[in-house]
């Protein structure tokens, strides 16, 4: 762990969520190579931009906090999968429900296999570090610890 950017990094979190929660930032001002300054005064411009950042900024403290993805790990296609599923995730307008209709439409060997997958990722989460969960992913945490063991001690045949 990098401590003292780790504890940089926390403070310009902190900084710019403040600005976030507060909306007191009147203007963004981009300054190019050349010397020309440009600014974005629009608010929910300027609330997005703020969005990115701080979501930015806290893959970065985690990173120096907890180390970043092992190269193996961010070339396989199932990191690059989950990566597309998160920007999916991150669409307001994403409805858990409805995505969980689509299953049935599903191959029914890989209807099985998408499971699989989400088994793995509930014992995968039970098994962190509870100094690794993020207050937000909390409720989460505590679920998928109740449910590992049953989950662990129950097969999905390979069909």
């Amino acid at each position: 762990m990098d401590n003292q950017k780790a504890k940089m990094l926390g403070e310009n979190l902190a900084h710019y969520k403040r600005m976030q929660e507060n909306g007191t930032v009147d203007i963004i001002e981009f300054h190019t190579t050349d010397g020309q300054k440009f600014g974005i005064g629009n608010v929910a411009a300027i609330q997005l931009l703020l969005s990115v950042a701080v979501t930015e900024l806290e893959r970065q403290l985690h990173t120096a906090r907890f180390g970043g993805i092992p190269e193996r790990l961010e070339e396989s296609r199932e990191y690059k999968t989950a990566r597309k599923l998160e920007q999916a995730l991150n669409d307001m307008g994403f409805n858990p429900e409805r995505f969980a209709e689509t299953l049935p439409y599903f191959h029914k060997t890989l209807e099985q296999a998408f499971f699989r997958v989400m088994k793995a990722c509930i014992i995968g989460m039970a098994k962190r570090e509870p100094s690794h969960i993020d207050g937000r992913n909390r409720a989460a945490y505590e679920m998928c610890r109740m449910l590992a063991p049953m989950l662990e001690d129950t097969a999905l045949p390979f069909i």
